[in-house]
């Protein structure tokens, strides 16, 4: 027997430090919703919500109210156990659309490293998370625009922001129980997106600056200090380099080219669907669509791209699921070489699944070089 459907959630509060694992499994007569629970690492208490077989879709009717009632009580499925909000307003579309990054080629980012025109940023290795307070009510924005839960503390700090001086708006990335903030996109309750960049960051520092859980990415402007942030981040094995155009306004979605936010990634990542999970394994198939399918494609016409570990601090994803591979290069045809789970995509669709995202040179991967070395 195989779970269908399963995930892990966690509580850590003072001396609570609990998990929470629930599953449906198909069974002889139909599916069973089973549960486990307890203090992290020690032995789990067992038990199951369903007495006796049902239909897949109540089965699924009673794991996502149990997940949903779990959430409530504080449990996260971030491993860190941070508290986050109830889910109660998730999926909610907002009309928020982010900014884009379109990528560059080393020699180019060389050239902005010297531009007075740009600035530069770390690139921040979390999931994209706007954030939204206003009248007493905070939410989270992912990539595609739905509402989701923040982590409480995040939710708190923005909310005291929100009572002393008016609606704010952040975007940014979420990492554990940390925001990180790369650009502002409303003030006082003002809408500030004609701004230059610079002066919106500005204005982000001084109104985050007591925040423990919601921080401003520093911001890199001569090049001295550019090539400085290249380096350190070369040096800790970091995703890669940010550069924004110092005066540019908000300017939602990608441009075919270009744009005035551009990214140099040190190594490669690719957004995936899990085709299956390979038997008595903790690997699982990778699927990439090519790009003249339909958005709404289905797994049978993905191309399978390789394998890929899950670490055993991770939940083995199921098929279906959307993952982010880090990589070193592709083979022509597709294939991934050296691949790196990096974690479920709870903020992408089927669609970001293609193969026009694989880089094949291999001269690519540049993580090794400080600013100056020649390949």
């Amino acid at each position: 027997m195989s779970a269908i459907v399963k995930t892990s959630l966690y509580f850590t509060e003072g001396r609570s430090n609990k998990e929470y694992h629930v599953e449906i499994v198909e069974v002889v007569g139909g599916n069973v919703v089973n549960f486990r629970y307890g203090r992290r690492g020690g032995a789990l208490t067992t038990g199951t919500k369903t007495s006796s077989p049902v239909e897949l879709t109540e089965a699924r009717r009673i794991f996502d109210k149990l997940v949903k009632e779990k959430t409530a009580k504080g449990y996260t499925q971030d491993v860190s156990g941070a508290a986050y909000q109830s889910t109660e307003h998730a999926g909610v579309k907002t009309g928020f659309m982010p900014q884009l990054l379109n990528p560059i080629t080393e020699h180019e980012a060389m050239g902005l490293i010297t531009d007075h025109n740009w600035t530069a940023q770390e690139k921040m290795d979390g999931e994209r998370r706007a954030a939204h307070a206003e009248n007493g009510y905070v939410i989270g924005i992912n990539r595609r625009g739905l509402i989701v839960p923040l982590p409480q503390n995040v939710a708190d700090e923005l909310q005291a922001i929100d009572d002393q001086s008016g609606a704010i708006r952040v975007d940014g990335e979420i990492i554990g129980d940390v925001l990180h903030v790369f650009d502002l996109h409303i003030l006082q309750g003002q809408q500030i997106h004609s701004l230059p960049w610079i002066e919106r960051m500005r204005l982000a520092e001084s109104v985050l600056s007591k925040c423990r859980h919601i921080q401003a990415v520093p911001i890199a402007i001569t090049t001295d200090q550019k090539g400085d942030l290249w380096n350190k981040v070369v040096a800790s094995n970091g995703e890669g380099v940010v550069f924004k155009r110092t005066n540019c306004p908000v300017t939602e979605g990608r441009p075919n080219s270009g744009g005035d936010w551009l990214k140099f990634k040190f190594t490669e990542s690719a957004t995936c669907c899990v085709l299956a999970i390979n038997p008595d394994r903790r690997s699982v198939q990778l699927g990439l669509l090519e790009l003249s399918i339909h958005p709404n494609a289905t797994l049978d016409q993905m191309t399978l791209v390789g394998n890929v570990t899950i670490p055993p601090n991770n939940d083995v994803p199921v098929s279906g699921d959307i993952v982010e591979v880090e990589y070193l290069y592709a083979y022509e045809g597709g294939s991934l070489y050296q691949p790196v789970y990096r974690g479920k995509r709870r903020d992408q669709e089927i669609s970001a699944c293609h193969i026009g995202q694989l880089k094949f040179k291999p001269e690519a991967c540049a993580g090794n070089r400080q600013v100056g070395e020649r390949s």
